[in-house]
């Protein structure tokens, strides 16, 4: 029973930091908080007001019926609330920031968030609504992933404001979403919500190990200013760390690291030339060198704390990431004197970051890239400019994929798409990607030796339709595609339009034709 009781009163300790800052961090928190976004929301903020004035001048000047029509009078209060809120925002925040009003900033800034994604919400539900179009989720999708990554804020703000508008939007839209739709804002929607935490989590951890350090620092402040404890007490405090200790004299240019160091990197834990050191070190690159070299002269010139991420290769030959960080020590004539600081391995943090990014690319039906994912893709292989191989680009659309819905069902032609996916991963695994970019279209961009390996696997798509059994009928999907060969001269763009025109001859041409464009 009194483990049961020590459980519930840990997990409830665990739990208020979803709601309240540890108190010992909290006015670091917020400072750091605050002034990032301030910065990227006064850039947001100017970029949606031009935004809107622009579409404000399109309703008045570029359209032809004006303010006539009710759907334009009804984007034009769309387009005139937005503006004056953002005007209202930068003008407040001004305010706020020179009266150094902290609370009503943090309050001004989480309104603002909350009320730009509501008014999206609004907007792409009346898109929605008028065309009928239940795939158009770019604005709801965009708004909500956009916001958990530009603004820092606590989990339990994510989770009410991006959980809360997803699921709010899903509820309202739902008689005018296609299902696969629903499910891509609900998933952004907790995509939002753990990247948003994620944020938020590695936040808290970083503050406070500059607490711990900080504390380090002082202690040594303490001693006085040329650091009068013996190398033996500092020595002890680093090796009781799990991170790597490491301590800076700038006059003498010597460095010394924790035990960590060698049981880690296998070179001697004192370093006494560290210009010598750090040419001859095989730890790192020339370019992390030359990027460490120029943080540190900048920080101490900026009287600054140095902190950068880089890759390190330990003494088994693996790289990974590192949080490096250093803090000063200055004489009275202000010149660095010697510095104090430590390496924390990173490469976790970074790996969750990466998969992040990747389930922010990849399409939640079917497993294959997304939209954005896939021209991301497709602009990286341009810009290698390999001439061993050939890249092309096609498009692919499902036969008839409508008469499947009406006749089967929603529910069906979703497995209708990812069994396409999966199909089209397996012919082109070996050479490329595949992405989904509309309802039942595809693309699969790939990097083939010649002419005929192309065309092998554009047979093999023509020959592999897909076959569902539905009750107790054999339902065959087939595809038409149009593919282009990328030329030196190509952009995404102008590919794309190949690989279109081609697909569209392969339509004309019959269900289930292929065309290769050139």
């Amino acid at each position: 029973m009194e483990s049961f009781y020590l459980a519930w009163i840990n997990l409830v300790e665990n739990l208020k930091i979803l709601v309240r800052v540890p108190e010992e961090i909290r006015d670091s928190f917020w400072e750091q908080l605050l002034d990032n976004n301030r910065r990227l929301m006064t850039v947001i903020s100017i970029l949606a007001a031009l935004v809107q004035a622009v579409n404000i001048f399109h309703v008045l000047m570029g359209s032809e019926s004006g303010l006539e029509t009710l759907n334009n009078r009804i984007y034009f209060a769309f387009y005139c609330t937005f503006l004056l809120i953002n005007l209202g925002f930068l003008a407040a925040q001004e305010i706020f920031r020179k009266k150094q009003w902290k609370k009503r900033q943090i309050f001004l800034q989480g309104g603002y968030c909350a009320v730009g994604v509501v008014w999206n919400c609004m907007l792409n539900y009346y898109d929605i609504t008028k065309a009928q179009d239940g795939w158009n989720l770019s604005v709801i999708v965009t708004c909500i992933m956009g916001s958990a990554i530009i603004v820092q804020a606590l989990p339990i703000y994510a989770l009410s404001v991006y959980g809360g508008a997803s699921l709010a939007f899903s509820l309202a839209a739902f008689p005018y979403i296609q299902f696969g739709g629903l499910i891509n804002v609900t998933v952004a929607g907790g995509m939002a919500v753990i990247a948003s935490s994620a944020r938020y989590w590695y936040k808290v951890k970083e503050l406070s190990q500059q607490r711990e350090i900080r504390k380090i620092n002082q202690q040594l402040i303490k001693e006085g200013e040329e650091l009068s404890l013996s190398l033996e007490k500092i020595r002890l405090l680093m090796d009781k760390m799990d991170h790597i200790i490491y301590e800076w004299d700038i006059e003498k240019g010597q460095i010394s690291f924790s035990a960590k160091w060698i049981d880690k990197f296998g070179e001697d834990t004192q370093i006494t030339d560290d210009l010598q050191w750090l040419e001859q070190t095989r730890c790192m690159t020339s370019e992390e060198k030359g990027k460490l070299l120029n943080g540190v002269e900048k920080a101490m010139e900026q009287k600054k704390i140095f902190e950068e991420e880089i890759q390190l290769t330990d003494k088994e030959g693996s790289t990974q990431w590192y949080l490096l960080r250093l803090y000063f020590q200055y004489g009275k004539d202000g010149e660095a004197r010697s510095g104090v600081g430590f390496l924390i391995n990173i490469q976790k943090q970074k790996e969750e970051l990466e998969t992040l990014e990747g389930e922010m690319s990849r399409d939640y039906l079917t497993g294959v890239m997304n939209r954005k994912g896939i021209q991301e893709y497709a602009e990286s292989e341009l810009k290698k400019k390999d001439r061993d191989r050939q890249m092309a680009m096609i498009l692919i659309d499902l036969d008839n994929f409508k008469k499947v819905n009406d006749r089967y069902g929603h529910p069906f032609g979703d497995q209708v798409l990812i069994r396409t996916g999966e199909r089209l991963s397996e012919i082109f695994r070996s050479c490329g990607f595949v992405g989904r970019i509309g309802g039942d279209e595809f693309m699969a961009v790939l990097a083939v030796k010649d002419q005929e390996e192309l065309k092998d696997r554009i047979r093999e798509l023509r020959d592999c339709p897909v076959l569902l059994e539905q009750q107790g009928e054999m339902v065959k999907t087939e595809f038409c595609a149009g593919t282009a060969v990328a030329a030196p001269e190509d952009t995404y763009q102008t590919l794309y339009q190949k690989a279109d025109q081609a697909l569209y001859k392969a339509k004309n041409t019959g269900r289930g034709e292929t065309y290769l464009a050139g």
